[in-house]
């Protein structure tokens, strides 16, 4: 039973954040976006190797902070901070820092536009929270994750974007936590987490006033320790692998405050449970780039 408790929350917060924190638009030279969101997440079923399936309800929140500004026109830092509570327990997960830049930008004429961009950071903890106690906040992974994403504009307003990426994990299974499942389970043998593949197509339309888009996600893992019920084990070495869908609903009076709504759902997977995810959150758009009076806008 305490595998099945520690399962639960170490995955379903691992996934929370739907298509990770680099997307295939530029803010510009000196533009900051900052958000705030707030999401509900449940499940049902969890899904283990080989096609198992298990009934392991799970409700949880999820507070999150995100701010992307643009240092010159090509480049962009991104910075992600959530805060996850459940009835076990609350705090800071892991966060992330990013850098996101576009070496690519072809015209094609009556089409549209092309776009090449490339991602590089890093994810890790931001408090020292137990992996493997009841309520654990997250895997405590940290993870430097490398992408390239192509992205098509049309002049219509219609774009289409395709994003691949590798995830390194360089995290290490504490001698903590490892006491912790050996005193249940001596003949336990150490597996280190994997790295892991990630693909995201994604389609949408952006206007004046509102932006909507539909994507689907694939995360793979290859190797790497499988969940067995009421068995103590360390969650922080589980393969997890899945399929995800969802989308996003943005609308802005002004241009420069917005409302958003979105939903995330993995419908299979391996080493995870099969959560739907429902955000509601503020985006807030500030221009650091002064006028022609000297002023800022």
């Amino acid at each position: 039973m305490l595998a099945a408790l520690l399962l639960k929350f170490v995955v379903c917060f691992s996934l929370a954040r739907a298509q990770g924190p680099l997307d295939g638009y530029m803010k510009g030279a000196k533009h900051l976006d900052v958000a705030i969101s707030y999401s509900g997440m449940q499940a049902e079923q969890f899904s283990g190797a080989n096609g198992s399936v298990f009934n392991l309800p799970y409700r949880g929140n999820l507070l999150s902070f995100f701010a992307e500004y643009g240092v010159t026109d090509r480049l962009d830092v991104v910075v992600s901070v959530p805060y996850v509570y459940t009835n076990q327990n609350s705090g800071l997960q892991d966060g992330g820092l990013y850098l996101k830049y576009r070496p690519l930008r072809v015209a094609l004429g009556d089409a549209g536009y092309f776009n090449g961009i490339l991602g590089i950071g890093s994810s890790f903890p931001l408090s020292d929270y137990a992996p493997v106690t009841v309520g654990a906040l997250g895997q405590k992974s940290v993870v430097i994750p490398v992408r390239a994403l192509f992205q098509f504009e049309s002049k219509f307003g219609i774009f289409m974007n395709l994003t691949s990426g590798y995830n390194w994990r360089l995290d290490e299974i504490s001698e903590r936590d490892l006491s912790v499942v050996l005193q249940q389970r001596p003949d336990y043998q150490v597996v280190k987490p994997k790295s892991y593949a990630t693909f995201l197509a994604k389609i949408g339309l952006p206007a004046a006033h509102y932006y909507l888009d539909a994507w689907i996600e694939r995360q793979v893992t290859q190797g790497g320790a499988d969940f067995v019920p009421d068995v103590p084990d360390l969650p922080q070495a589980y393969g997890v692998s899945y399929w995800q869908f969802g989308g996003t609903a943005y609308y802005s009076d002004n241009g420069k405050t917005g409302f958003y709504a979105s939903f995330g759902k993995i419908s299979s997977g391996r080493n995870v449970s099969r959560i739907f995810r429902l955000t509601g959150g503020v985006v807030l758009k500030l221009n650091f780039q002064k006028n022609n009076s000297g002023h800022k806008n």
